[in-house]
């Protein structure tokens, strides 16, 4: 009889929680999506979700230093709150130069002596 009434107690309380049923059951919904991409594979992207993620990028063809071929090149950001509750956001570049990423959260390392 006590299994009984936890399991009616449980119920009662997931049924009268304020969020929406997909955040109850760990599911952040998608707010807003935005995506467009080109034939040849540039592209823009968006999106933000339920919980205040943001993430956005865009890719666009650059031509190689020799101008054979194109290489893809990527820049967005993203923002988040970390478990601690601390506002996370980072931005980047990848290109011929590799992954270049910038945010206050980052480490930084200690200056060159000589």
């Amino acid at each position: 009889m006590q299994t009984v009434a936890a399991l009616l107690m449980l119920v009662a309380v997931a049924v009268a929680s304020p969020f929406p049923q997909e955040v109850r059951q760990g599911v952040i919904p998608v707010l807003q999506r935005t995506e467009v991409r080109d034939d040849v594979g540039q592209f823009s992207l968006s999106y933000l979700s339920g919980d205040g993620t943001t993430f956005s990028e865009q890719g666009a063809l650059k031509p190689t230093a020799d101008g054979s071929d194109h290489v893809l090149v990527k820049q967005g950001s993203f923002s988040f709150t970390s478990p601690e509750g601390n506002p996370i956001k980072l931005t980047y570049v990848a290109d011929e130069y590799g992954f270049r990423p910038e945010g206050a959260h980052l480490p930084v390392a200690p200056p060159a002596t000589f």
